[in-house]
């Protein structure tokens, strides 16, 4: 496989420990400053997940409780996601702080080193990678989408680690796919991901990915089975819950025409139209990818139809970025050398380390007077993308189609 990890090179046990330690104790620094600090606005998704176990555990009505405190927000996510918070809602609020943001920081060194291919590592002594790692993840803190995961205690992070390193394990590999359809079970989000399996014939994968949500859906039904029926015949069908379209931090398609077109009756199937033909697109060029063996890429361009095609993608659902930049540059650097891909892998990260979607007047619905040139800023991240996804079409000529090497399981 083209895409490997450091863990492809042998590495003696006490320098294992001694990464992992560093890692671990990178990411409690990060979440206990967080706590003491209050960095985070209070951390106001994380006391939703919260909010949802607590429900659970107090025999409540999951789909109707609100976050208190002057927001108001519901539980917007499949019951076993409020079942699989329940942990964080049995444990103070400090503990559960620090245990989530630890594990969210943690993720983001998993989608480096998992990323990052051997080549790379090749140049890299193993005393020295656990200081990259470490380097990148700071320095990802920087992301406008990392940092807004961190700050609102949002699952995004753990979700993209969970289905990245689960569709690059060999094929061969146990329960592969389970893991992506659990991800589904938690948030919906990622059941696009099913149509590259099935365009890539991975059909065990497949069906594993099927399992794991058929798993997450049956759990839900036998411990709450009322709140599973509402939610799956009636929560689900409901777009408004998650908040306001056309706000500057829901970066899709929906969210653009929304803020061009606000209600117009051309809006609804203008971005249906758009999904299917971006869609079609991304799968053609994903499973171009993923037939040359570039799973990490596959993936990450996979990811761009979730964020595209969604009704809301709010700007932090992008921590897909990581994986996404990665393969930029090394499509770059495939056909035009290492100065061009050090020139775009600077620009594409320095563009989301810019924020610029909060450069312009928001909320209130002040998006839909945006003027021409607010709007440039205001689709940051759907610009950003969109021209990443281009390069990704153009670099693709440098890629040999891995014929016969398709999975028929």
């Amino acid at each position: 496989m083209t895409v490997t990890t450091p863990a492809s090179s042998p590495a003696r046990p006490a320098g294992r420990r001694r990464a992992l330690i560093a890692i671990l104790a990178c990411a409690v620094l990060v979440a206990i400053g967080a706590w003491i600090g209050s960095l985070f606005g209070g951390m106001i998704d994380l006391r939703v997940y919260r909010m949802g176990g607590s429900v659970l555990l107090h025999g409540g009505s999951l789909y109707d409780a609100k976050l208190p405190g002057g927001s108001g927000l519901p539980f917007t996510y499949p019951p076993f996601a409020a079942i699989a918070m329940v942990p964080l809602a049995a444990v103070p609020w400090g503990v559960a702080l620090v245990a989530w943001t630890t594990l969210s920081v943690l993720c983001i060194t998993a989608l480096w080193r998992t990323s990052l291919t051997k080549t790379f590592w090749s140049f890299v002594t193993q005393r020295k990678r656990t200081a990259v790692l470490v380097a990148l993840t700071i320095l990802s803190l920087l992301l406008e989408p990392v940092w807004q995961t961190i700050q609102f205690g949002q699952i995004n992070l753990l979700l993209t680690a969970m289905i990245l390193l689960d569709l690059v394990r060999p094929n061969d590999t146990r329960l592969r796919g389970f893991w992506v359809g659990v991800t589904i079970g938690v948030k919906l989000t990622p059941l696009p991901f099913l149509a590259l399996l099935v365009v890539t014939k991975q059909w065990r994968a497949l069906r594993n990915a099927v399992l794991g949500l058929l798993a997450t859906m049956a759990i839900g039904f036998a411990i709450v089975p009322h709140q599973s029926w509402r939610y799956w015949t009636d929560v689900i069908l409901d777009a408004n819950r998650v908040g306001g379209i056309a706000y500057t931090g829901n970066q899709s398609f929906n969210g653009f025409l929304h803020r061009i077109g606000d209600e117009a009756s051309w809006v609804q199937p203008t971005w249906f139209v758009l999904s299917a033909v971006f869609g079609l697109a991304v799968l053609w060029l994903a499973r171009k990818y993923w037939l040359a063996d570039e799973r990490v890429t596959a993936i990450s361009v996979m990811a761009l139809a979730v964020l595209y095609a969604s009704p809301i993608s709010w700007s932090h659902h992008w921590v897909w970025i990581i994986p996404l930049g990665v393969s930029l540059i090394r499509g770059v650097n495939r056909v035009w050398g290492l100065n061009p891909a050090v020139v775009t892998g600077v620009l594409f990260y320095g563009l989301f380390v810019l924020r610029s979607i909060w450069w312009v007047p928001y909320r209130d619905d002040r998006e839909l007077s945006w003027t021409f040139w607010q709007s440039i800023p205001g689709n940051s991240h759907l610009i950003v993308g969109m021209i990443a996804f281009i390069l990704l079409v153009v670099t693709s000529r440098g890629i040999s189609k891995n014929s016969g090497r398709e999975e028929q399981q």
